[in-house]
């Protein structure tokens, strides 16, 4: 019996340098946020971003929804992207065109662009972060609270989190998309940023959506 000598490409796990090498090449036009309108609009099942910079074919992995069933299957469900417009494109189950999502609900739905292997982009999306900001009028201001169909967030304190995404300005005030902070006042379901390791909080203006990308 012949003796293998090299072991096959682990197809479930790699190393955390390998996945930190991948991940540091996502950036904010990797990341797709956009509103999915399930029925009644210009083609069924059609989601809105404008100027997206889509490619029919593009393969996008879902990260996290707002409403159950503005994209059916859970995070990590690799879809296909149909361009209809500069604006608008339809969810694709297969690489050919040739069987399409059927939603349930209106919705934003927030996508990884990425050519990575599946087995990569699975823990690439592990690492981004979609939450909420609350500015004032909580326990703690400058609150981000995760979405619940991310998981646990699996920050520590002083972490670096890349700033992909924000809905408005003041979501993360004078911080501009691609822009790396640190996690600060860690909690299993919340967490402030920072500017610098171990520094104030930064204080924000505004109640809106934040993605980050995990990268430490």
């Amino acid at each position: 019996m012949a003796v293998p000598t090299s072991l096959p490409f682990p197809r479930s796990n790699m190393s955390e340098a390998g996945l930190t090498a991948w991940a540091s090449g996502i950036a904010s036009t990797d990341l797709i946020v956009a509103l999915g309108d399930y029925s009644g609009g210009a083609a069924d099942d059609l989601f809105t971003l404008t100027s997206h910079g889509l490619i029919s074919g593009d393969q996008l992995y879902f990260v996290s929804q707002d409403t159950v069933g503005a994209l059916l299957g859970g995070p990590g469900t690799r879809v296909f992207a149909k361009v209809l417009s500069s604006s608008t494109f339809t969810p694709w189950s297969n690489r050919l065109l040739t069987t399409a999502i059927e939603n349930t609900a209106d919705g934003t739905v927030v996508f990884l662009k990425t050519n990575a292997p599946a087995h990569v982009a699975h823990q690439l999306v592990n690492r981004i972060i979609v939450a909420n900001g609350d500015f004032t009028g909580g326990t703690t201001e400058d609150l981000f609270n995760p979405h619940l169909n991310t998981g646990a967030h699996g920050l520590v304190e002083t972490d670096t989190i890349k700033l992909l995404y924000k809905s408005a300005a003041g979501v993360l005030t004078g911080i501009s998309v691609g822009t790396t902070v640190f996690a600060k006042s860690v909690t299993p379901v919340a967490f402030e940023t920072a500017a610098t390791s171990g520094g104030a909080d930064i204080e924000n203006t505004a109640d809106g959506l934040a993605v980050f990308l995990k990268t430490s």
